[in-house]
């Protein structure tokens, strides 16, 4: 019987990518009016400064910083680093928590699985602290029974570590627990590995890679197909 489900955050329970591409295009206004650089110059900059920063912290979760990226995407355009790196973090994360919307369905889900005392936690790469700031963005301060970001368990998914931390916090064996998220690398992967149900969330309807496709992961499209999936998983229905 299923006695818990752990969400991943960024993409899964929200369009991470829609607001990712306007708030970098915010910030891009913001550097080029104070700055006077091209948005070519700006673009330039901020991927050597992501990839440099990636490569440097490798996989761990400083490796998502945008203030890294900021403060080095200044550094490389010439400019001292501290003169507008908070500004450009603030604009970019500001859309952010200003814009977030829960997809259709999922308040509704979250609910139900409340009412049937399915234990609801998330499992999410990238720093706590702003981890913590989405989740109440979206309203979901009462939701969440558990949280493991991968700064708490220093590594990332896929790791074992963090799926260990996951069912330790839950104290549910990995047969009790079904893993939602949008990543078959990250996400999907880790969990099965970890002997969890998995649920690939796929809103865009990619196509299953060939190495993925041995896999005995369910897919999803939407909220009210997961509803209805999870609904047979748990004694009772939701």
């Amino acid at each position: 019987m299923m006695r818990a489900v752990i969400l991943d955050l960024d993409g899964t329970l929200y369009d991470y990518n829609a607001l990712d591409r306007i708030a970098f295009a915010r910030v891009g206004e913001l550097v080029r009016e104070r700055l006077g650089v091209s948005e070519e110059q700006y673009e330039e900059a901020f991927m050597r400064a992501r990839k440099s920063t990636k490569k440097k912290l490798g996989e761990t979760a400083p490796s998502h910083s945008r203030m890294l990226y900021f403060q080095k995407t200044l550094e490389y355009l010439d400019i001292k680093p501290v003169y507008l790196a908070l500004e450009m973090y603030e604009t970019y994360w500001g859309f952010f928590l200003d814009n977030m919307v829960l997809y259709p369905g999922a308040r509704k889900l979250l609910d139900a699985l409340h009412d049937k005392y399915v234990r609801v936690a998330v499992c999410t790469d990238l720093l706590a602290h702003i981890q913590h700031r989405k989740l109440r963005a979206l309203g979901m301060i009462d939701d969440v029974d558990c949280l493991v970001t991968s700064e708490e368990a220093g590594a990332e998914k896929p790791s074992p570590i963090v799926y260990d931390l996951c069912l330790k916090k839950l104290r549910f064996s990995p047969e009790e627990v079904c893993f939602v998220g949008d990543n078959l690398e990250r996400d999907i992967k880790g969990a099965e590995a970890a002997g969890m149900k998995a649920v690939w969330f796929n809103p865009d309807g990619k196509e299953i890679p060939q190495e993925n496709k041995e896999g005995c992961f369910d897919t999803v499209s939407n909220y009210e197909e997961l509803y209805e999936l999870l609904s047979r998983e748990i004694d009772g229905g939701l």
